[in-house]
């Protein structure tokens, strides 16, 4: 698998946490405003890394967002003490964007560009 490949599979694991928190967002609107808003902003922050993946997926700047953002995402995660499925659920996302940087780093020991 290269870079593009794994590119793509974080991006389109960001997009299905912006379809999550969307639709929690939209859960919300009539009760909650701002936990609306701030569902919304949450959703909103991946899609520029995303984007930055999927045109240059050896981005060292696209990559180090995406695990500072997918670590920030997994303390917000447990820090709402989340129990049984749920736990693997806040974290799926995240925790699969940290393994394919982990593995986009492997593939590219032995070159002399890495993503970080």
């Amino acid at each position: 698998m290269d870079h593009a490949a794994l590119a793509r599979l974080a991006a389109a694991a960001g997009v299905a946490g912006v379809a999550v928190h969307l639709a929690l967002a939209g859960g919300h609107a009539g009760h909650a405003p701002a936990l609306f808003a701030a569902l919304g902003v949450l959703a909103l922050v991946c899609v520029p890394c995303g984007l930055s993946l999927l045109r240059r997926p050896a981005d060292r700047a696209a990559w180090t967002t995406l695990l500072v953002l997918s670590g920030l995402m997994m303390v917000l995660h447990l820090a709402m003490d989340p129990r049984g499925p749920m736990l693997a659920v806040v974290l799926a996302v995240p925790g699969l964007q940290v393994l394919l940087f982990l593995y986009s780093v492997r593939i590219t020991a032995g070159r002399t560009r890495a993503p970080l």
